[in-house]
């Protein structure tokens, strides 16, 4: 049955299939032989010119030499976590500078759909929608930032 099978897969009879078998040496035996002489040749000396063992070594030495600086150097910064967050704002804040930015895109989007086709007959209706659009725009960074400091920002001189 296993000669048959054998024959059937390679395309022959499966007397011809034995006889091709024994004339022919399999690829196991030649896997075999190919292992044992890159065995030999790599144990007899290195394909490489230089020691790769030590080569690694030396960029890990390096590198982490280099991590180990850069930390050394972030943990030395002024100032701690909590005064760097102290300026992040709240999820209050998030939520309501989200909900006055999605809005205000929402009236500028039905001003520029709706009204501008037809502000030769309702000119007010964009005017409104898009004046409201964009001072909830604003309102969002109001939101965001706090009432006096984006006041403060936006009425400061720039240098």
């Amino acid at each position: 049955m296993h000669k048959t099978a054998q024959a059937w897969f390679t395309g022959g009879t499966a007397a011809s299939s034995a006889a091709a078998s024994e004339s022919q040496p399999s690829l196991l035996a030649d896997w075999n032989s190919y292992a044992a002489t890159r065995s030999d040749a790599s144990s007899s000396s290195s394909p490489l010119p230089f020691d790769i063992e030590a080569a690694v070594r030396s960029a890990n030495d390096t590198v982490s030499g280099t991590f180990s600086s850069v930390t050394k150097g972030v943990r030395e910064l002024p100032g701690s976590f909590q005064s760097a967050t102290s300026s992040f704002p709240s999820g209050r804040a998030l939520m309501y500078f989200g909900l006055f930015l999605a809005t205000g895109i929402f009236f500028v989007f039905i001003a520029f759909a709706l009204f501008l086709p037809v502000m030769v007959l309702m000119p007010q209706k964009f005017a409104l929608s898009f004046t409201l659009g964009c001072a909830l725009i604003i309102a969002s960074l109001f939101a965001l930032k706090g009432p006096a400091n984006q006041l403060a920002h936006m009425t400061s001189k720039e240098c």
